[in-house]
């Protein structure tokens, strides 16, 4: 079945602001709670889209049973295989189309679910997911050839795929794009927190109860040194433009930032050809470099 890209469906639901604030402060003592917000529900399928697709299940470092759909190039052999982190609400099923259309560019796409989201076993934590994240990089690499790998993080995901990167082999990764990633752990539970009446009084509980760990920003400097591309939406209502561009600033190596005008929080690919385009041509490169 032909992949397809001309129509979009709606944007997946994604947990807003105002509802992470909510949840800051009944759920910021437990931390984990601020972070993830997994579900079991199947929003949508890969086939209902005309995306040909094979489920996937194995195991993360620690043995936890993960599961995940490997979405096919429209065209073989393949390209290369981008492995989608997805953001912090619901599963693949509602995050997939994100980067689906990439399949009619020619690329394979794996798209898994951390721990406790969709049909993976276990609950998510920082040091869990991290360990998802290179499992499912290892999941790919078994089943690429000539190391075109790349790895695309979304929001959460793009800190998750940074720790993963850092974490496990790396070496072979292409290219790594972040879009609306945040900074810092700390950093962004505090901007939550502080953007709402409500709990702006208690804005300062993430630096006594939130883990940075896994901190971005000090973990960027040690990625593989192949091409980084962070994108940015400027009318991101999630990310404040700060953490993006202290996140970019802590990138080594080859890297572009990209700011798209009007777009709201992972909204940059979203019904655009003319963007979807230029990052076909910027997988295409690394791909194609020495």
């Amino acid at each position: 079945m032909a992949t397809s890209e001309d129509v979009d469906p709606p944007l997946p639901p994604r947990v807003s602001g105002s509802l992470l604030a909510i949840a800051a402060a009944s759920l910021l003592s437990g931390c984990s709670g601020f972070f993830y917000y997994p579900t079991p529900t199947l929003y949508q399928l890969p086939e209902t889209h005309g995306y040909r697709y094979d489920v996937v299940r194995f195991p993360s470092t620690d043995g936890v049973e993960l599961t995940g759909i490997l979405l096919h190039a429209s065209s073989a052999p393949a390209k290369g295989t981008v492995v989608h982190f997805h953001g912090n609400a619901q599963n693949i099923s509602a995050h997939f189309l994100y980067s689906a259309w990439l399949t009619a560019r020619g690329y394979d796409v794996l798209a898994f679910d951390y721990r406790g989201y969709g049909a993976s076993k276990g609950s998510p934590t920082q040091a869990a997911v991290a360990r998802d994240g290179v499992a499912a990089i290892d999941f790919a690499r078994a089943r690429v050839k000539g190391g075109k790998l790349v790895v695309w993080g979304q929001s959460l995901g793009g800190a998750i795929a940074v720790a993963s990167l850092t974490a496990g082999r790396a070496d072979d990764v292409r290219a790594i794009v972040l879009e609306d990633t945040f900074d810092s752990y700390r950093s962004i539970a505090r901007h939550v927190l502080a953007s709402h009446w409500w709990t702006w009084p208690i804005q300062w509980l993430p630096w006594l109860l939130v883990s940075d760990r896994y901190k971005p920003t000090e973990l960027a400097p040690r990625l593989p040194a192949c091409r980084k591309l962070l994108v940015r939406a400027e009318n991101d209502e999630i990310m404040p433009a700060s953490a993006g561009e202290r996140l970019f600033a802590s990138l080594s190596g080859p890297k572009q930032l990209w700011k798209t005008p009007g777009a709201r929080h992972l909204e940059t690919f979203v019904d655009s050809e003319p963007r979807r385009e230029r990052l076909a041509r910027f997988l295409d490169e690394a791909l194609a470099a020495p």
